[in-house]
């Protein structure tokens, strides 16, 4: 299905017990198959956490976009309501 081996999706809900900080977290943990305790990267040093948990949960239209780079990822949002993550690798294994 996907074109890159090197990604991974997940769909986050709003009323999900957690921020969508943390499912952004979790999504890479997942993609680096590691642990996210074991995580080494920050993902507030790559983005202000508290705008983006908040743009997707009050301001959110269909157009809403969000791109950035962490930890050797590319993470992209987009959504209205739900929120769809993708996280895909930057590096490329020889």
């Amino acid at each position: 299905m996907d074109t890159q081996s090197n990604q991974e999706s997940e769909l986050y809900h709003p009323d999900d017990d957690r921020e969508l900080s943390t499912a952004i977290v979790e999504t890479v943990a997942d993609l680096k198959d590691t642990e996210v305790t074991e995580a080494e990267f920050q993902l507030y040093n790559d983005i202000n956490t508290d705008a983006l948990n908040n743009l997707f949960r009050k301001d959110a239209t269909a157009n809403t976009t969000v791109a950035f780079d962490t930890d050797d990822v590319l993470v992209t949002l987009w959504g209205d309501g739900t929120v769809k993550i993708k996280v895909a690798s930057q590096t490329t294994d020889g």
